[in-house]
């Protein structure tokens, strides 16, 4: 969910949308969007997995509060999204970023391995690589910033909602795209989660709904109608939990199907207040976001992430093996209107 969970300081910054060669996708125009070609700012650019979803928006508005607060620094934070969640589309906006010399891409991949190559071409042509809330490990990006562990939060997931069924029953596994890194570490670590409890059984295949609100309850509903002895969902990626929580209220399985996941709480509040959803673990996308700005523009000035360093509001970060690690939460009914995000 996965998150899923404002803004300060006097100086204004742009979210610029680039103008894409016209075999490119259209993402994020507006005049606040335009390009500034003559502009001496140092550059650094986040490029997220598609457009239009409410986590996408947050993680935005931590990029907004990063770049109001590094332009005394001449630092410009430009934020985009493709409009489908396609490794093609963000290899597209890459491309132009190359052609643009911007100093850092920050990019949370939709496929692992298929960004690869356009990564090592922005590194040899001078534009430093970092991700943030999705890795891409075989690439030469100089670290990784998650907000929790990827296989561990998988691991409490599961846990959680195995303990909340008894230890028994069937339950599925709900993700996102197939091919983003981020969430097949998230199911790995349901699965091992999951065979703590030798009377949980996993119902295959898996639902893979690419992000899709849409196809996330559809698929949800579908599963539960398939087999109605399903007593648990197990949600990886931000969409899934409130849109399963959508089809059990539908179908009137609240009490009788729990749901488990990382989504925001302001997507998953009413759900989690019915008892359709149960709890989520998640952290902050602004604040990830907004940390990722921070701790990239000091890499570019020189200064590496340190381990146990704090950051106000957000807390003590981990650094080892080129991955940086940000507290995450735990959401639920009792908790949630705690959360405005």
């Amino acid at each position: 969910m996965n998150v899923h969970k404002r803004l300060s300081g006097i100086i204004g910054v742009s979210i610029l949308a680039l103008g894409l060669a016209s075999c490119a996708p259209k993402n994020n125009t507006g005049p606040e969007n335009s390009v500034n070609t003559a502009s001496s700012k140092k550059r650094i650019v986040f490029v997220f997995k598609v457009d239009g979803l409410l986590y996408s928006n947050v993680c935005k508005s931590g990029a907004v509060k990063a770049g109001k607060e590094l332009a005394s620094q001449n630092v410009q934070v430009d934020y985009m999204a493709p409009k489908a969640a396609q490794v093609a589309d963000q290899i597209s906006i890459i491309q132009q970023l190359i052609a643009e010399k911007v100093n850092a891409i920050i990019i949370s991949p939709n496929d692992a391995e298929g960004i690869v190559p356009i990564l090592k071409r922005a590194e040899a042509a001078g534009t430093k690589v970092y991700t943030w809330d999705s890795d891409a490990p075989s690439s030469p990006r100089r670290f990784y910033l998650a907000a929790a562990d990827d296989v561990q939060i998988g691991v409490d997931i599961a846990t959680s909602l195995a303990k909340e069924v008894g230890g028994k029953g069937k339950v599925q596994i709900v993700s996102g795209g197939q091919g983003a890194a981020n969430l097949n570490l998230h199911v790995q670590g349901m699965e091992q989660g999951f065979a703590k409890f030798p009377g949980i059984t996993i119902v295959k295949p898996y639902i893979y709904n690419d992000d899709d609100n849409t196809r996330a309850r559809s698929m949800a509903i579908a599963a539960l109608q398939k087999d109605p002895d399903i007593v648990g969902f197990a949600c990886a990626n931000s969409p899934s939990a409130p849109a399963v929580g959508e089809a059990v209220t539908s179908l009137g399985k609240i009490g009788k199907v729990r749901v488990w996941g990382l989504a925001l709480p302001s997507e998953t509040r009413q759900y989690l207040k019915s008892g359709a959803v149960s709890g989520l673990m998640l952290w902050d996308p602004a604040k990830l976001t907004y940390l990722a700005a921070l701790l990239v523009n000091d890499e570019l000035n020189g200064k590496k992430p340190q381990d146990g360093k704090e950051y106000p509001e957000i807390g003590k970060i981990r650094v080892k093996d080129g991955r940086v690690l940000m507290p995450g939460i735990t959401i639920n009914k009792q908790n949630v209107d705690e959360f405005k995000f």
